[in-house]
């Protein structure tokens, strides 16, 4: 399945791509092969299954077919002028791509976050290392709605961090980020930790499609003015 720039869990300008099979057989570049030379068949599919969704979103976006190695952090490393981020999960694969200065857009893209995680409730000692002090006073409140929340602040949390890692190249705990839902609009803001080069907040969207949660974090900001 290919869909392109989906609106509820990013704004205008990024293309998300998302798959569950390879159809034609993997497509991976001779840097790409090497990174995977000692991956076990699954993982080198799910690999080549990512890859796949990214080079599709670039080619909506009319970039170049290239490879995407892997960075020093096993990080994607994306052609110049564009940012990305891949995700995979229960066999869906997914990439959104978008160029770092859209067309016909006042604003640059410094970032894109996604993550997609099992629509399964934590253990409960699990929650209390994501979660913060005030977040769990929110999931208390929240007892006994189907959306499995904590799970949800898992999913916010670890698409903020790819989001900002490729620029900040900073390792942060879970606790260091604050995430605020707003349920009614399917939409999260963000708190982050003051970090050199980086704004003080984030917002994000997240969706549920079948046994899969999805979470996009997408940092903009108004491109510097000579």
């Amino acid at each position: 399945m290919v869909e392109g720039n989906q609106e509820q869990l990013f704004p205008e300008g990024v293309v998300l791509v998302t798959r569950r099979d390879l159809a034609e057989g993997p497509d991976l570049f001779p840097e790409e092969l090497h990174a995977m030379a000692r991956a076990t068949p699954a993982r080198r599919y799910e690999f080549a299954l990512g890859r796949r969704c990214a080079r599709e979103a670039l080619a909506l976006l009319g970039g170049p077919r290239v490879a995407i190695p892997v960075g020093r952090f096993r990080d994607p490393v994306w052609p110049f002028g564009y940012v990305g981020s891949i995700t995979h999960c229960h066999g869906l694969c997914a990439a959104a791509v978008a160029r770092t200065l859209p067309v016909n857009s006042s604003c640059a893209i410094r970032g894109l976050g996604l993550d997609s995680e099992p629509a399964a409730s934590l253990s409960e000692e699990l929650a209390g290392v994501i979660c913060t002090a005030n977040e769990c006073t929110w999931l208390a409140g929240r007892q006994g709605d189907d959306t499995p929340w904590d799970r949800l602040f898992f999913c916010a949390k670890e698409s903020a961090y790819k989001c900002l890692f490729p620029t900040t190249h900073r390792f942060l705990e879970f606790r260091d980020l604050g995430v605020r839902f707003d349920p009614e609009h399917g939409s999260f803001d963000v708190v982050l930790p003051s970090l050199y080069g980086s704004p003080s907040h984030l917002h994000g969207r997240y969706a549920i499609q079948d046994d899969v949660l999805l979470a996009a974090t997408t940092w903009m900001e108004e491109p510097t003015r000579p």
